[in-house]
């Protein structure tokens, strides 16, 4: 019989390898070998295991839009072109990324540090954070799954602090609560229009905050990737409307209406928000 790593497996999957031998070590991969104390034996034609625990998560979350028209953004994802991220979208993205996570900048000082330009008051950090993001989206398009989200966590974090990077939070349920999060991305969620998805993934992850840091600068980039994915414009909602923002994934969080939010994306996309 032929065999294959944990790392080939978490590769096939689409999870971590972490993952991986955890659910070996929990006895749920069927045929598993243990070679030494960290070492395990994959027979290559086990499919990936359903993991229980995600039912407990899954059923709360039962996530609603409101009644939306999305005549307009389905104009724009039937236009010819295909909508590019320019260097003042990455800009305002990175700006509102960095406005919601509290950091006082602005367009031109973001604009700023893409150039290198050391900018004072502004924690190095942050500066850092800004060139990771930038660097991140140009990764897109990409394929989302779990391995994929640790991944662009770890760039989002390089050299900023690489003990948290591509590690989920300890001492919660972040892991089983993302993997809920994907069953439902690649399940319910995949038959809805593109923004209405785009919108629960982006809610999701702010609401698990599954990462110690950099989870809202994160939440961002997915966000810009569904709608490049979908062939819309990436949503720019302007960094005045970040207040707005936050109440609409509250109200997402604590009742699972997400009317709010698929407005403003849809908003967004457009060109109707009000900047």
């Amino acid at each position: 019989m032929e065999y294959i790593s944990t790392k080939e497996a978490a590769q096939r999957w689409g999870i971590s390898e972490r993952r991986v031998r955890s659910l070996c070590s929990e006895g749920k991969i069927e045929g598993a070998a243990r070679c030494g104390n960290w070492v395990w034996s994959i027979p290559a034609g086990t499919q990936k295991p359903a993991d229980g625990r995600t039912l407990r998560y899954m059923k709360n979350r039962a996530l609603r839009t409101g009644s939306q028209d999305y005549r307009e953004a389905d104009k724009l994802r039937s236009s010819a072109s295909q909508f590019t991220l320019t260097t003042d979208k990455k800009v305002e993205i990175v700006l509102e990324a960095l406005t919601y996570d509290n950091t006082d900048i602005s367009f031109e000082q973001v604009l700023a540090i893409f150039n290198l330009e050391n900018q004072e008051g502004i924690p190095l950090e942050k500066q850092i954070m800004a060139l990771n993001m930038r660097s991140t989206l140009s990764m897109i398009p990409f394929e989302l799954n779990e391995k994929k989200l640790l991944d662009l966590h770890s760039r989002l974090l390089m050299s900023i602090d690489e003990r948290y990077a591509g590690s989920y939070r300890l001492g919660g349920n972040q892991s089983q609560e993302t993997e809920a999060m994907f069953s439902q991305y690649n399940g319910t969620w995949s038959v809805l229009h593109p923004v209405a998805r785009a919108a629960f993934l982006f809610a999701e992850v702010l609401r698990i905050q599954p990462f110690e840091k950099g989870t809202a600068e994160l939440a961002f980039v997915l966000l810009a990737n569904e709608m490049y994915k979908a062939k819309l414009p990436p949503a720019v909602f302007g960094a005045n409307q970040i207040p707005e923002l936050k109440a609409a994934l509250a109200s997402t969080s604590m009742r699972g209406n997400s009317q709010m939010l698929v407005s403003m994306i849809l908003d967004a996309v457009t060109g109707n928000i009000q900047k």
